[in-house]
């Protein structure tokens, strides 16, 4: 019996024994490999280091954007005793100025990952560089920090969360901001408690490279106070400012108003996000006419003391009839541009050829991109001649039939000013690394020579006439000398030209014998004065009022406004510009006999106002729009089925009614 027993327990010992040396030959042997990687991951963990994404700079070195190294502390109570809960309840006592009791019982509360401090300082994370106890961890908690608020805010753009950038600045060089992550080695013991951190084969971040901006954060929060003042005084929907350097191509400052928060970016929608100045195409009104009158100087079809007849304001052509505010019977070439003369520009743009008309507006940068370093620019639009009707050129002479972004247009304006020079726009200044080493660099790049560098000054001349005797008499500063033009252009609401509906604009130059700021102030539908001339020009004026105070190198002349028969400071001498009044303007001029549409240029979602026009034309549009249609008589049409400015749908079946008549009517536009 008793020996019976004792087999058995040497039998069940020597299988134990073997099933044991078995294991060990396969963990030890054949398996060795295998669980030599598995406890290495037990007892060596690798952390990722998060690298501090580069900083965003004025260009005088202030900061304009940077990130807050933080992060938020945890322990894991499981792997935590009662000892190291005091430990750590200690040391945070002793950091954060909370009583122990306060981290007690936050650790005391549930058997869990619990945060115990959220966004913790870097400096303080570096004081805890050294604290090792089971279960305390870190996670990186980081915040993208714009230290004046909404400064600059469409320029800078935004990082999200997880600090990509998404707009402006911080998306156009979001590779360059983007630091290269390290690693932290540590060596954990079984239950996977922190044994050591193994400092030498840790690797340390390197951070993100920094941007250095041309924008001037001073001059950047004086527009954006009179451009936001201005929106609220003059009772705007919106509001753009841009300042730039004209010999250069700098920008200096820029705003679009209302702005939004960066660091609370989430809050806002994306259209107050977007950066409108760029992305956003208008009709510039008569802030072109200065650039079309410097084609016709370059190209010898005038000079300024030729007389021209205006036509007591009011000129017929083609079905349509071009207004001014004020009936002038004659104005010299340089009074077309002073007093603003619709008629006068519309004249004078007959006598260039369609397609030396195009290629200096293309010189001058519309329809292209200018380039800036900034993402989402639009191109706006430029009509190429074999697109032009008999009156796109007189349409386009006072800012009509052209669509072009604020950037654009301001753009152009420094080539008009500095001689002649089209200059690709930038805003950043250089890129550093994290020793300070400059990386790239950007400076001045001509592009292409537009205009003389006499025509220049000739149209800088007329340019300062406008605001001594013209429609920008509100840009006036008192002892420095500007030029400018004023711009007031109907809106298309609904598909139409509104007859109330605005974009008052303002180009201002100074001092103009020596330029050195060039600045555009656009104010979108305000309530209050509606002309350029009364809302931009006056923002315009309270910008470089204070930019001459803070730049103490601009020459003060005293005498100069003697040139100008002592014409008093301010607004006694105002002449309103005119506005081009009309509905739907491409599409409802009507057509002479002789003249036939080559392409409907209106808003192709909705029906136009077919009036007036011949049979054959009518059906033409109808046909490009792909409206189905029947029609009685022939002739012009009199009467049509679905009203102007009806949205197109496909089931809609337009009935026209045509007659014949002596004569064809004429649809006044004013």
């Amino acid at each position: 019996m008793n020996n019976s027993r004792v087999i058995l327990i040497a039998v069940l010992v020597f299988i134990v024994l073997v099933v044991l040396i078995g294991r060990l030959f396969t963990i030890q042997i054949t398996q060795h490999q295998k669980y030599s990687k598995i406890a290495n991951r037990q007892q060596n963990k690798s952390v990722k280091i998060k690298a501090e994404r580069g900083v965003i700079k004025d260009r005088n070195g202030v900061l304009l954007a940077y990130t807050k190294n933080d992060a938020s502390l945890f322990v894991d109570t499981r792997m935590t005793n009662k000892k190291e809960k005091v430990k750590i309840a200690k040391r945070f006592a002793s950091l954060f100025g909370k009583s122990e009791k306060y981290y007690l019982k936050k650790l005391n509360s549930a058997n869990k990952n619990i945060c115990i401090e959220r966004k913790a300082p870097k400096e303080k994370i570096m004081l805890l560089s050294d604290f090792i106890v089971s279960g305390y961890f870190q996670v990186e908690d980081y915040s993208r920090v714009y230290p004046y608020g909404s400064l600059a805010s469409h320029v800078l753009g935004y990082a999200n969360k997880k600090l990509k950038g998404v707009s402006g600045i911080e998306k156009k060089y979001d590779k360059y901001l983007t630091g290269h992550d390290g690693k932290k080695f540590i060596e954990n013991d079984v239950r996977g408690r922190v044994v050591t951190i193994k400092d030498e084969f840790s690797i340390e971040p390197i951070s993100g490279n920094s941007i250095e901006l041309t924008i001037n954060k001073n001059y950047q929060k004086i527009l954006e106070e009179e451009v936001n003042k201005g929106v609220k005084k003059y009772k705007g929907e919106s509001a753009v400012g841009i300042i730039m350097n004209p010999n250069t191509g700098e920008i200096l400052a820029w705003t679009n108003q209302p702005d939004y928060d960066p660091a609370n970016y989430n809050l806002f929608s994306d259209s107050e996000r977007r950066n409108r100045a760029l992305t956003d195409t208008y009709e510039p009104g008569s802030t072109i006419k200065p650039l079309i009158m410097s084609i016709l100087i370059e190209e010898e079809l005038t000079q300024e003391r030729e007389k021209i007849n205006t036509e007591n304001g009011k000129y017929k052509v083609r079905g349509a009839i071009i207004k001014d505010t004020h009936k002038y019977k004659y104005l010299t070439s340089s009074e077309i541009i002073t007093h603003s003369s619709n008629v006068g520009i519309a004249k004078l743009s007959d006598r260039i050829d369609d397609n030396t008309f195009y290629r200096y507006l293309r010189n001058y940068g519309f329809g292209n991109l200018t380039a800036i370093n900034l993402p989402g620019e639009t191109a706006g639009q430029l009509k190429k001649p074999k697109k032009y009707s008999k009156i796109s050129k007189k349409f386009i002479s006072f800012g009509y039939e052209i669509g072009v972004t604020p950037i654009q247009l301001l753009t152009a304006y420094c080539a008009l000013v500095n001689g002649g020079n089209l200059l690709q726009p930038y805003i950043v200044q250089s890129i550093k690394n994290a020793n300070g080493n400059t990386i790239e660099e950007f400076s001045k790049n001509k592009i292409r020579n537009v205009i003389s560098e006499k025509t220049s000054k000739r149209i800088v001349k007329m340019m300062i006439d406008v605001v001594e005797n013209g429609t920008g008499v509100d840009a006036q500063l008192p002892n420095i000398k500007v030029a400018g033009k004023t711009g007031t252009s109907q809106r298309i609401v609904n598909g139409k030209y509104s007859s109330g509906n605005y974009n008052a604009s303002f180009v201002g130059v100074f001092p103009a014998d020596n330029p050195k700021y060039i600045a555009l102030i656009v104010v979108k539908a305000p309530k209050i004065g509606k002309y350029g001339g009364r809302v931009a020009a006056p923002i315009f004026q309270k910008v470089a009022s204070r930019i001459a105070e803070a730049d103490k190198s601009i020459n003060i002349d005293i005498d100069f406004r003697k040139k100008y028969n002592n014409v008093k400071y301010a607004r006694n001498n105002y002449v309103d510009e005119e506005i081009f009044v009309s509905s739907n303007l491409p599409s409802e001029v009507s057509n002479t006999k002789n003249e036939k549409i080559t392409e409907f240029v209106g808003d192709r979602s909705v029906m136009p106002n077919l009036i007036n026009f011949t049979k054959r034309d009518a059906l033409k549009i109808l046909n490009e729009l792909g409206v189905k249609y029947n029609i009685v008589g022939s002739g012009t049409v009199f009467s049509q089925s679905i009203a102007a400015g009806t949205k197109l749908k496909d089931i809609l079946i337009c009935n026209l009614k045509c007659k014949t008549t002596k004569r064809n009517s004429k649809l006044r536009i004013n």
